[in-house]
C-alpha cells in the first residue's frame, strides 16, 4: 500500500483505515486511473508540513496505460525495437511481448 510505505520511509501519519480504492477506466485516454479516496476529513503531516485532506477528496496514485498489441509494438519500433512475437491468453487481454532491439545503442 502506498500510504504505508510514505509512513514507514517518509515518516507520514496517514490513518490507514480511513482510505478506499477506486480504479477507473478512462477509455479516452486508454489508462486505468488508481485513485485514493479520503473517508473523512483529516490532517495529515509529513516533515513540518500539515495538510488538510476532505472526505472525498482524491490522491492519484497511478496511471497505467492500456496498448493494443499493435499499438505497443509501434511505440516499441519508434523506440529502436523489433517485435519478434507475442504470447497471449485467447481473449488477447493479457500478453507478454518480445522485442529484439533493432538499433545500434
Amino acid at each position: 500500500n502506498l500510504l504505508e510505505r510514505v509512513n514507514r520511509e517518509l515518516a507520514a501519519d496517514f490513518d490507514l483505515d480511513q482510505w478506499r480504492h477506486l480504479a477507473i477506466y478512462n477509455s479516452s485516454a486508454g489508462r486505468i486511473e488508481m485513485h485514493l479516496i479520503s473517508e473523512i476529513d483529516q490532517f495529515v503531516h509529513l516533515d513540518e508540513q500539515k495538510f488538510h485532506i476532505r472526505r472525498g477528496e482524491k490522491i492519484i496514485t497511478e496511471f497505467s496505460y492500456k496498448y493494443a498489441p499493435e499499438e505497443f509494438a509501434a511505440l516499441a519500433g519508434k523506440a529502436g525495437f523489433e517485435f519478434v512475437r507475442m504470447w497471449s491468453d485467447d481473449a488477447r487481454l493479457f500478453g507478454v511481448l518480445y522485442f529484439t532491439c533493432s538499433r545500434d545503442r
